[in-house]
């Protein structure tokens, strides 16, 4: 009990000095929270804003980087691959020149080649070291011809030549010289593991590295570069630069071609250049076939369309896309020689990892000094509190003291009279002393009121301002929510209602174009066609209407109008369509009350009361009664269309107001309709401040439509 009541003692001093100190603190202190609090909210808000805004100026600048840096490494790509082209063309270059060279063909002698068992193959039977030659047979059973040992002895020196540019370009493996009767001269020989499951080699000249150097014609300086091929030798997958060999007759003579093995090339070239752990690059042919990759994105790439990532309009640009389950960035630029494309993928996330961990840390260093600085405040707020409370104490404690002496002396009958007095001096100056220094006080009082009703105030006045400010924000997200959802859910059902007519047009035109459908009955198939163009048009003219009126461009021109009057117009109407239709069709006596008016669009509200009719006949059978009722209450006046159709779910009832909506569309989909009559009999109820409910037939099948309408009170006076 003891713990209680100190606790009800500090929450209700009796003290006049706690009195005054428990005053100060909350004076001084809740606007300090409040401020506090306002404060932080508005520095946070300020801190987003500047991150998004240093996010997106980063990621403009990465990407400027990494496009400028992809152009770079094309231009490097570009240049690597040029040296292997020259590298080819110098050789060709040689090797015409040592064919035509007529005096040191007819010099020149064969070279003597033997069989190797091993290789399959005819070879020299003492190599110089100055090149291998070789000619493959299946067997020993062939022979190689004059030609070819002849021609083969006149292109090793060309060995200095393959030598050196092997030497220099660490992308080429392997440069030769292929003969037209098959047999080459290459450099260096294969000196690796061998594979076991490699099949025999085959004539060389039908392989892609012989036969697509013929492409190019006699006097062209011109490089063929063949797609990816596994090698017939265990190096693994080739890319190859080939061009054609011609003597000064212009007969071919063989082909020159420099190998480069794609895992070197990757290693070399785009290891070198993309070393990047969380990106990868990737080399494409003309035809968007893959060339080369880096072993990061190799399990990726399967599972990527690379025709539709870098095709026409994407292949020299960048973009953002939605790869692998998150957004990436696709940077593409061509190789101008070769017309290949150089591609790079890097997830988003990686290019403003270090704008968000900047971020991150700027707004935790930013919270943690404005809570020390607000502790601070605090602080110093108590502080000052204190001692002011305690210099106003020590001020009022002697008058205080002064007038309850005076108090318990008059209660001792030490002064005679009471304290008002005004023949004793003394009392009179004690009693102004203590009216001078009640005024004072209460004049701070007021004063400090006055500051403190000031400041809230202002802080009033600015939270009602953030207030505003999110409430339209929230205004406007809600509307741009609602507009994406109803755009989505317009074309979804555009696309389903136009579906089934065009399908039947499109049908019927071309049965009667291959004429399927006879003569005689192109007549009907017409009209049918007819029939769905005016669907069609249906369709089209209340989609219409009905986004004018949803986005309000349709404007109603308000008349008064009787309710009597509106409802004979239309119960006239429907009694003679229903005479012609052969349909029961009841109607309620007229409302007594003339004066009863309503505020109407006399067009736009016999629209929605046409739609509510026909659609009570359409979903009734034909020999089903519709009722339209009239009813006149106080203040408002409702019209109900009465149907017997099959119904409506009790669960579905909340939805048939809503856009292309139809009670169970299997069942249904004999009855024509868009589903639009009952959305823009809302919109129209709803621009005339009016209500449209529907309700089960109680004990008795269908439904019952009302629409609600306030009555101008004015005409009831």
């Amino acid at each position: 009990m003891s713990r209680f009541s100190s606790l009800r003692r500090f929450a209700h001093p009796r003290t006049f000095s706690s009195q005054l100190l428990a005053s100060m603190l909350i004076g001084s202190l809740v606007p300090l929270l409040l401020i506090s609090l306002l404060a932080g909210q508005t520095i946070r808000s300020q801190l987003r804003n500047m991150n998004e805004l240093s996010a997106d100026w980063s990621e403009r600048n990465y990407i400027i980087a990494y496009e400028a840096n992809i152009q770079e490494q094309v231009n490097a790509i570009g240049a690597e691959l040029r040296q292997v082209e020259t590298a080819v063309l110098v050789a060709k270059s040689m090797a015409e020149s040592l064919f035509s060279d007529r005096g040191r063909e007819q010099s020149i002698s064969p070279l003597a080649l033997v069989y190797d068992k091993r290789t399959r193959s005819f070879r020299e039977p003492r190599p110089d070291g100055l090149g291998t030659v070789s000619i493959s047979f299946a067997s020993g059973a062939g022979k190689p011809t004059f030609e070819q040992t002849r021609d083969l002895a006149m292109v090793k020196p060309l060995y200095p030549i393959f030598k050196s540019i092997q030497s220099n370009n660490p992308t080429i493996v392997n440069m030769y010289y292929i003969h037209p009767q098959s047999g080459s001269f290459f450099y260096p020989e294969y000196d690796g593991p061998a594979e076991k499951d490699m099949g025999p080699i085959q004539d060389l000249t039908t392989y892609s590295f012989y036969f697509q150097a013929l492409s190019v014609p006699p006097g062209q300086e011109r490089i063929v570069w063949t797609k990816p091929y596994f090698d017939i030798t265990p190096r693994g997958w080739m890319f190859t630069a080939t061009t054609p060999v011609y003597d000064s007759s212009g007969k071919l003579r063989g082909v020159v071609a420099a190998d480069v093995q794609i895992q070197r090339f990757v290693k070399n070239v785009l290891d070198a250049r993309f070393a990047d752990e969380e990106g990868f690059a990737l080399l494409l042919d003309q035809e968007y076939d893959l060339i080369a990759v880096q072993d990061r994105g190799a399990d990726e790439i399967a599972k990527l369309d690379m025709a539709s990532l870098f095709g026409p309009g994407h292949d020299n640009g960048f973009r953002n896309l939605p790869l692998l389950g998150e957004q990436h960035e696709v940077f593409s630029r061509r190789i101008p020689s070769t017309g290949w494309i150089l591609g790079y993928i890097v997830p988003e996330r990686k290019l403003l990892e270090p704008v968000n961990a900047a971020s991150e840390e700027l707004q935790r260093n930013s919270g943690e000094k404005l809570f020390g600085q607000l502790a601070l405040l605090s602080g110093l707020a108590v502080g000052l509190s204190l001692l002011l409370a305690y210099y106003m104490q020590s001020r009022l404690a002697r008058p205080v003291s002064l007038l309850s002496d005076a108090f318990a002396r008059m209660e001792d009958g030490t002064f005679e009279g009471k304290l008002h007095d005004t023949q004793t001096m003394e009392f009179n100056h004690l009693l102004n002393a203590f009216n001078r220094m009640s005024a004072k006080i209460r004049a701070l009082l007021e004063e400090q009121s006055a500051l403190n009703q000031e400041l809230e105030h202002k802080v009033d006045k600015r939270t009602e301002e953030l207030r505003v400010m999110n409430q339209e924000l929230e205004l406007r997200i809600d509307q741009l929510i609602r507009m994406e959802s109803w755009r989505k859910r317009l074309f979804m059902n555009i696309s389903h209602d136009l579906k089934t007519p065009i399908t039947l047009i499109r049908g019927y035109v071309e049965a009667i174009n291959d004429g399927t459908i006879p003569p005689e009955s192109v007549g009907s198939f017409l009209r049918r066609i007819d029939e769905e163009t005016r669907t069609i048009t249906r369709f089209v003219r209340n989609l219409t209407e009905l986004s004018m009126l949803e986005t309000r461009q349709q404007q109603a021109s308000f008349e008064s109008l009787a309710i009597r009057d509106l409802y004979a117009a239309t119960a006239d109407k429907w009694s003679a369509f229903a005479s012609v239709e052969k349909r029961e069709f009841r109607i309620s006596p007229l409302p007594p009350d003339e004066r009863a008016v309503v505020n109407v669009d006399r067009h736009l509200m016999a629209r929605l009361l046409d739609n509510l009719i026909e659609n009570a006949m359409k979903y009734s059978a034909a020999g089903s009664p519709v009722a339209f009722e009239c009813r006149v209450d106080e203040d408002c006046a409702a019209l109900s269309v009465i149907d017997s159709g099959a119904g409506i779910p009790e669960a579905e009832l909340p939805h048939v107001f809503d856009s292309f909506y139809r009670v169970d569309k299997s069942r249904n989909s004999h009855v024509p309709g868009s589903g639009l009559g009952l959305a823009i009999a809302k919109e129209i109820a709803a621009m005339h401040d009016s209500r449209l409910t529907v309700s089960l037939n109680e004990g008795a099948p269908g439904c019952t439509f009302t629409l609600i309408m306030p009555i101008l009170l004015n005409n009831r006076d």
